[in-house]
């Protein structure tokens, strides 16, 4: 009879227990079933520096980014609910990278990528098939359009290399004399210098200069003799050269040689094989981000929060200011819309990808124009070599510039 008991009131004890699940929403088999993080958990694949993770950049953008997940499982309700998880894919080169099939699930809610251009192009090339966001730490030497039209789902933290363009002019208008003497030289039928050449004329233009065009063949190996009348003609002035790196270095040559005044600016990139071409002039936006970038701070929060130490700072900081991005573009999403998914939308995603500001990077903050999917501005460095280094003359504001198609 005492056993009947017992059970009778076993009974009435688990229905009792069972009923108030039920009444606060919850069923009991979840309260004792296996936690399954996957649930609210989203997944961002990371390509890594061409290099790989075992280096110095590598270990700066690994750490930044285990130091944003540990924010975010920390902060109480993550993101909407979520927490992030940063999935270290493997180095890639331009040829493997087009044999290798990003490994997206349904829990995957973006891209980013460290690597080279070569193989940020091929990224382009996946990302396009699935519409994933793919966010760019660099950029500068991509396209972002195909036939004049903007692929929505990608962005960078690099203006294009076409900015070079209007920070000469906005150089030489800081500069420059209006009645300056400035040649502008151009190789005909290539793939980036013909088009910037015309951008930069164009703003000269605009600033009130009167700049004299050159088109040349960069491939011919007398480069130098179709400017050299101009400059035997003129007592000083300034040639802005879109020619290429080897007919640029050959123009320098015939300059010197001369013993002319005239300066030599050169529309590329600035590279350690210029470094004996005294005084010619570049604008980069990228180089000395390690030292003048500002991303002290970021290294001592990394360092005072978690005792992670990074010895690239210009990596982290690149780290940094693109997961921030994305975790303001996913926090902007109505939290209805995003709280019970898989994942976000990618259209209401790339959208708000598309409207972020406020990006921390370094002393810069970066602003996104949705119509470039990149920093409205950039600070420039205007840089002469001098002493076989690059020496800083002046840091600009340069403002990004929307498609030229020329």
């Amino acid at each position: 009879m005492v056993s009947i008991r017992r059970n009778i009131v076993f009974f009435v004890v688990v229905m009792a227990v069972c009923f108030l699940f039920r009444r606060e929403g919850f069923f009991l088999e979840v309260a004792f079933a296996a936690v399954d993080e996957s649930v609210w958990t989203w997944d961002v694949l990371v390509v890594p520096p061409d290099e790989g993770w075992e280096n110095e950049k590598g270990k700066a953008i690994q750490r930044t980014l285990a130091w944003h997940q540990t924010q975010v499982s920390e902060s109480g309700n993550g993101i909407h609910g979520h927490d992030l998880n940063f999935v270290l894919l493997p180095p890639a080169t331009e040829d493997a990278i087009a044999d290798f099939a990003l490994p997206i699930t349904s829990h995957t809610v973006a891209v980013l990528s460290f690597a080279s251009y070569p193989v940020d192009r091929e990224l382009i090339r996946q990302a396009a098939r699935s519409g994933m966001p793919l966010l760019l730490a660099g950029g500068e030497n991509v396209s972002f359009y195909e036939a004049g039209r903007l692929h929505p789902f990608v962005f960078a933290l690099d203006l294009f290399r076409d900015y070079r363009c209007r920070a000469f002019a906005d150089y030489a208008s800081k500069r420059l004399e209006k009645n300056s003497r400035l040649g502008i030289m151009g190789a005909r039928f290539t793939l980036n210098e013909e088009r910037e050449a015309k951008i930069c004329f164009d703003f000269l233009l605009k600033a009130g200069f009167m700049p004299m065009p050159y088109w040349l063949d960069a491939s011919v190996t007398d480069t130098f003799s179709l400017v050299e009348q101009e400059i035997k003609n003129a007592s000083d002035g300034v040639l802005i050269s879109y020619l290429g790196g080897m007919a640029s270095k050959e123009i320098w040559r015939g300059v010197m040689g001369l013993m002319s005044p005239y300066r030599l600016w050169y529309g590329g990139a600035p590279d350690a094989s210029f470094r004996s071409f005294k005084g010619m002039i570049f604008a980069d936006q990228n180089m000395y981000l390690e030292e003048l970038g500002g991303f002290e701070q970021l290294k001592r929060d990394l360092w005072m929060s978690q005792t992670m130490a990074v010895s690239d700072k210009a990596a982290a900081g690149r780290a940094n200011a693109l997961v921030i991005w994305l975790i303001q573009a996913l926090e902007a999403i109505p939290r209805q819309n995003i709280e019970n998914v898989e994942r976000p939308s990618q259209r209401e995603l790339l959208s708000e990808l598309e409207n972020v500001k406020g990006i921390p990077f370094g002393a810069q903050v970066l602003e996104i124009d949705g119509k470039t999917h990149r920093p409205s501005q950039r600070k420039v460095y205007i840089l002469e070599v001098r002493d076989r280094n690059f020496t800083v003359l002046d840091t600009l504001d340069v403002e990004g510039l929307p498609y030229y198609d020329y």
